[in-house]
């Protein structure tokens, strides 16, 4: 609460730095003058008035409060004191509150538009806005997964005007510019960012992977250790693409290839392929880590997963996967186990 209070007048200062110095000092000048003339027409008739009564006064009379525990009886108290403390100080009082009122407001409508600056870390940059329904479906699908639920979302597009108010409720950030300029990704601090999920400007026309690479080439010469997943349309630019230092190519055409000729072959796949690859529903298809790797088989694997309520599948090895193994398959140290299961397993040891 504290930080988000130091936070919340730091930017106040920033923007309204002068303004606020004149209040600081009209409200200095009027609380002077307040205690000091209560304390000039009162104290003869109360003796036992303080300092500190007489700065009480003016603080609840300046803001407005009026406990009634302390007031002027004299006709100087009243007439001279009280009633230019009470006029000023509704003044003062006005101009702070329209003041922050106008900071907040003009901080949400940045927000929105995309104008402002993120903090975040370990956050996820989602890039380019092709449709509400998939940046929603993206977004639901991120927060679905116990890795990936809690860690803030960044939407960056320069054809976007302002965040649709549905994903602004689901706490995703905006911000717009190019996410090819380094001053766009600076707006996402997009150094700590853990993620970056790009896709396809135009998902329409097969000319956007240039600017797809052009991104993941950005993002990946500025930050080494950024995990970038891009979306290839044209299945020939996928090698390019791996080549450009993306962690990871999906081309959506050879998926609805290979998919399709399934369906003719096996009916029933799709439905198959859809639970599997996503994080809301059903049982997911998870790539585990094996932790002490050296010297065992596949099959030591497997019975560990098994005794979790876990199905392996297979062996992920650099860029190759080996589906259905033989139980004497040897786990690489930097081999991964594929695995079926409703919910992300922790690492493997063996041992």
């Amino acid at each position: 609460m504290i930080r988000l209070l130091f936070s919340f007048f730091s930017g106040v200062q920033k923007s309204f730095g002068l303004q606020l110095a004149k209040v600081m000092v009209a409200t200095l000048a009027i609380l002077s003058f307040s205690a000091s003339g209560f304390m000039y027409f009162e104290l003869a008739g109360k003796p036992d008035l303080a300092w500190a009564d007489a700065i009480w006064w003016a603080v609840v009379t300046v803001t407005t409060v009026g406990y009634g525990d302390y007031f002027p009886a004299t006709f100087g108290g009243r007439y001279i004191v009280a009633i230019p403390t009470m006029i000023v100080g509704i003044s003062i009082l006005g101009y702070l509150l329209s003041t922050v009122a106008t900071f907040l407001i003009e901080t949400r409508s940045k927000e929105l538009k995309g104008m402002g600056k993120v903090n975040f870390k370990d956050h996820i940059l989602v890039i380019h806005h092709q449709s509400l329904a998939r940046s929603l479906e993206i977004v639901n699908e991120l927060q679905s997964d116990p890795k990936t639920k809690d860690a803030p979302i960044v939407l960056i597009d320069n054809g976007l005007d302002e965040i649709p108010e549905v994903l602004s409720q689901l706490d995703v950030r905006f911000v717009k510019g190019d996410p090819t300029k380094e001053a766009t990704l600076e707006r996402a601090n997009f150094k700590d960012a853990k993620y970056a999920v790009v896709l396809s400007r135009d998902p329409r026309d097969p000319a956007s992977d240039d600017h797809t690479l052009a991104v993941a080439l950005t993002l990946e010469h500025l930050n080494v250790g950024i995990v970038t997943v891009a979306e290839c349309l044209d299945p020939e630019r996928v090698n390019l693409m791996r080549k450009s230092g993306c962690d990871s190519v999906v081309c959506v055409a050879q998926l609805s290839s290979r998919i399709m000729i399934q369906e003719v072959l096996d009916p029933g796949v799709q439905h198959v392929m859809k639970e599997l690859t996503s994080t809301t529903f059903g049982q997911q298809i998870f790539v585990v880590n094996v932790e002490d790797s050296q010297g065992f088989v596949f099959e030591k694997a497997a019975s560990a997963l098994s005794a979790k309520g876990y199905l392996a599948l297979g062996i992920q090895r650099e860029n190759d996967v080996l589906l259905n193994p033989s139980a004497e398959e040897r786990v690489g140290g930097t081999d991964s186990i594929i695995c079926l299961g409703d919910t992300r397993p922790a690492p493997i040891r063996i041992g």
